[in-house]
C-alpha cells in the first residue's frame, strides 16, 4: 500500500490508480429518463431497466404516460453498432454448420427472453468458411461462444478491447 500513499484521486472514474477505464455507452438512455416505450421492439423501459412485459405495453402505448422512443438494443441493430463479435470456422463447423446456427439462435433468443439488451445483430460468412456472428453486447458473445464450446468443445479464444466494451471471441473446431 505504500506505493499507493501519494496517489491522489483525478475524481474521473477509473483513474485513480492510472486505469484507462471504459467508455460508456453512447446508446444507453440519458439520466432522469423514466417511463419510456420502444416502437420496434415493444421493450418498456421502467426504474432504470429494459423489459419486455405486452400487456403493459398495449395499455401504455399511445398515451401520454410514457415517451415513445427507440430502445438502446434497436438502435444498435439498425446502425450495426456490434460490441462482440463471434467467428466461428475450421472442418469440423462446416460440416454441422445449421446444427450450430440453430445453438446460437436458440441460446440468444433464450438471453433475450430475460434481457433486452443482448441481441444478435447479424449473422454474415466470412470467407469460405468462418461465420462471424455480431451482438449488441460483449457479455452476449462470451455466452454464445462458451455454448458452442460446451456442446461441441474445440478452441475458444477471448480478444478484449483495451477502451471500450469490445470482444472478439474465435471459436474452432
Amino acid at each position: 500500500m505504500e506505493k499507493y500513499k501519494d496517489q491522489k484521486w483525478s475524481g474521473q472514474k477509473g483513474k485513480k490508480f492510472g486505469h484507462a477505464g471504459r467508455v460508456e455507452d453512447p446508446y444507453l438512455p440519458a439520466e432522469g429518463q423514466e417511463a419510456s416505450l420502444c416502437t420496434q421492439c415493444h421493450a418498456l423501459y421502467q426504474e432504470k431497466r429494459w423489459f419486455y412485459d405486452q400487456k403493459l405495453y398495449d395499455r401504455l402505448a399511445g398515451t401520454d404516460k410514457v415517451r415513445e422512443i427507440v430502445c438502446p438494443t434497436c438502435r444498435k441493430v439498425n446502425d450495426g453498432y456490434a460490441e462482440g463479435y463471434l467467428s466461428l470456422s475450421g472442418e469440423f463447423f462446416n460440416q454441422h454448420r445449421d446444427e450450430i446456427v440453430k445453438l446460437l439462435e436458440k441460446e440468444a433468443s433464450r438471453v433475450g427472453a430475460r434481457s433486452v439488451l443482448d441481441r444478435i445483430i447479424r449473422m454474415a460468412p466470412e470467407g469460405a468458411d468462418t461465420l462471424v456472428v455480431q451482438t449488441t453486447t460483449d457479455k452476449l458473445a462470451q455466452r454464445l461462444g462458451r455454448a458452442v464450446y460446451r456442446a461441441y468443445k474445440g478452441d475458444l479464444k477471448f480478444h478484449w478491447g483495451e477502451m471500450d466494451y469490445l470482444v472478439r471471441v474465435y471459436w474452432s473446431r
